[in-house]
């Protein structure tokens, strides 16, 4: 009984999605609501940048604790030091990624107006 129910699935599954009359079941349906692929990769940009900069931030925080907690030790201070460099490196590498994709969104909506 159950392998007849599995069968049925991918026969039900159509019909349960186009249900809610968004699609049209003989058309072709964009299910992520996105009208171009660079909308779609600035809003994954812009998913990556809500993320990664709690994190940035939280991973300073650290930071400054294990600088504390380092006490004076050269070798722990030395160590500290390179975590700060690359947690810097990394806010950088997220602010240049948007910074480009601005500057590659302006100028192509440049080109397309007729202004550059």
């Amino acid at each position: 009984m159950k392998k007849y129910l599995l069968m049925l699935v991918p026969v039900l599954l159509p019909v349960l999605v186009y249900a809610n009359g968004v699609c049209n079941p003989w058309e072709l349906c964009n299910p992520l609501g996105f009208d171009s692929v660079a909308g779609f990769l600035t809003a994954i940009l812009n998913a990556v940048i809500t993320i990664a900069f709690p994190i940035i931030i939280l991973f300073i925080v650290f930071i400054g604790f294990r600088f504390i907690a380092a006490q004076g030790k050269p070798e722990e201070i030395t160590k500290v030091k390179t975590y700060l460099f690359w947690a810097i490196v990394g806010a950088l590498i997220v602010l240049g990624a948007q910074a480009l994709s601005l500057a590659i969104q302006g100028t192509v909506q440049g080109l397309s107006s007729g202004v550059l």
